[in-house]
């Protein structure tokens, strides 16, 4: 199935989800017509009049949520992030500090977790671009920049699955710093961590 149409489909899920059926498919009408035979700037075309929907019909903090739950690849808590990687490296560095560099380092150049991951004072910046547009899935290059950073925050789904499993006992936030949607020269995603 195309990534276009899984996508709608996550997307309606998740609107449901918070809203209902009924209030998904009045936000989605006339956006479903996608067969998969879909040219990369059609996939576009139709991604910029999805996102101007979205932001129409729903409040800014629900809408970062529900985008942020239909990233085309996210980890759970089965995966090895939270089953090993983060545990072994929580073993073997006690302060905090020095686990978040440990993590840091580890996380630096995986493609889901960033091109490039930085630690500086209590803060993980992950560079997402893998060059000079938008690396979307969805898209598949029919765009260089998206039209707003509301786009971006499947992507924001993706490292929130990740970096969540780096304190499982606090609260992950995330924001962007720059994405090609600010006109940035790369995708760069804040995190931090406060208390539940």
């Amino acid at each position: 199935m195309d990534n276009a149409i899984k996508h709608l489909e996550k997307l309606h899920k998740q609107i449901t989800l918070k809203f209902g059926k009924e209030q998904a498919d009045k936000i989605l009408t006339g956006l479903d017509y996608l067969s998969g035979e879909e040219s990369s700037t059609q996939i576009a075309q139709w991604a910029e009049k999805l996102t101007k929907r979205l932001e129409e019909s729903i409040e800014e903090q629900e809408l970062i949520s529900i985008r942020e739950e239909c990233a085309c690849i996210k980890a759970n808590k089965y995966s090895t992030y939270n089953t090993k990687y983060f545990k072994e490296l929580r073993a073997k560095h006690q302060e905090d500090i020095e686990y978040m560099q440990a993590v840091a380092e580890f996380l630096d150049g995986r493609g889901r977790a960033g091109r490039k991951v930085e630690y500086r004072e209590g803060v993980f910046y992950s560079h997402f671009s893998f060059g000079n547009s938008c690396v979307c899935y969805v898209i598949k290059g029919g765009w260089k920049n998206p039209p707003s950073t509301t786009w971006c925050r499947c992507c924001q789904g993706t490292l929130k699955s990740i970096f969540q499993f780096v304190f499982p006992e606090k609260l992950c936030n995330m924001d962007i710093i720059e994405t090609f949607a600010t006109d940035g020269k790369d995708c760069i995603f804040k995190v931090w961590y406060t208390d539940k």
